[in-house]
């Protein structure tokens, strides 16, 4: 029995342990790579703007606050009415729980902390899931824009692009309710014994859908600014940044065993940002933007901590 418990014990400090080491080594790799090419990086013609950085931040809280009150939308549909404020404050202070390891803390949190507001913990379950699998559609959507804005420096085979393709037609599938809301009443009755009794309708979904397409844009022309900070891009590129930001942000999220994407929307974006600009810049401004959006979120927690 003892045994046991120690062969336990290990495997859940490997658990946990695990994902650090992860996150270590991609951050490890790509300061390194930062650190070797540094000359580039200091050669490099700096556009210094401060008050693109104060637009930037400014955007950026706006598209927190969006997609807030996207959320407060979806409770609407499924005939739930909660106060925006409310809305404001479940969804900032559950927003830290994504930086633990593990994506069920964000959810977990949103789902006890709805409960404590008065939301059935089965509609808040399902609000959270439809508002993650819209966002990843949607940011696949916009991903296209940036293999489009690439053709001339292509970074990723046909085969890959065809497959982001198929992931994004299932995903309109999967959000039909019959499928979609089959599936999360699958889950509840197993988890809590109970389903959904409303539904939204595919019409419902997809003009949610369109919403959620606007609030990835909303996050791409806050990163513009940011980017432009310091150095300067054409406007033409937005819609490629807008990708290639939306990419890094959904691959992230699907990262299971890294707090927040950690490590890996960093990889993944400076990868995509090496189209625009030499690749030690790309890895900078990747770094960087990690830094930018964790200020927004501290900035939004903050907010709601008042409320």
């Amino acid at each position: 029995m003892s045994w046991h418990k120690a062969s336990s014990a290990t495997t859940f400090s490997l658990k946990r342990i695990f994902p650090l080491i992860m996150v270590g080594l991609i951050f490890l790799f790509l300061t390194r790579f930062l650190y070797r090419h540094w000359v580039e990086v200091t050669a490099f013609e700096f556009h210094l703007k401060y008050h693109y950085l104060a637009i930037s931040i400014v955007l950026l809280l706006g598209f927190f606050t969006l997609r807030v009150y996207c959320w407060k939308l979806i409770l609407q549909k499924m005939g739930i009415v909660l106060p925006f404020r409310k809305c404001i404050k479940v969804s900032f202070m559950s927003m830290m729980g994504k930086y633990l390891p593990g994506k069920i803390w964000l959810v977990m949190g949103r789902v006890y902390l709805s409960g404590r507001e008065g939301v059935p913990k089965v509609e808040a379950f399902a609000s959270v899931v439809i508002e993650i699998v819209l966002e990843m559609v949607a940011s696949i959507f916009f991903f296209f824009f940036f293999l489009l804005s690439a053709l001339e420096k292509p970074l990723l085979s046909p085969t890959v692009s065809y497959s982001l393709g198929a992931v994004m037609v299932v995903g309109l599938v999967c959000l039909h309710p019959k499928v979609f809301f089959g599936a999360i009443n699958f889950i509840l009755a197993r988890w809590k014994g109970e389903v959904l009794t409303t539904t939204l309708s595919y019409r419902d979904i997809m003009k949610l859908l369109v919403l959620y397409n606007f609030l990835i844009l909303f996050q791409g022309i806050a990163f513009y600014f940011f980017v432009n900070t310091l150095c300067y891009l054409s406007p033409t590129k937005l819609l490629g940044l807008t990708g290639s930001l939306a990419a890094a942000g959904a691959v992230g999220t699907l990262s299971v065993f890294t707090p927040s994407g950690l490590g890996v929307r960093e990889g993944i974006l400076a990868l995509l940002l090496s189209t625009y600009v030499i690749s030690p810049m790309a890895v900078l401004i990747s770094l960087l933007a990690r830094l930018w959006v964790t200020i927004g979120e501290v900035l939004c927690a903050l907010v709601a901590w008042r409320l």
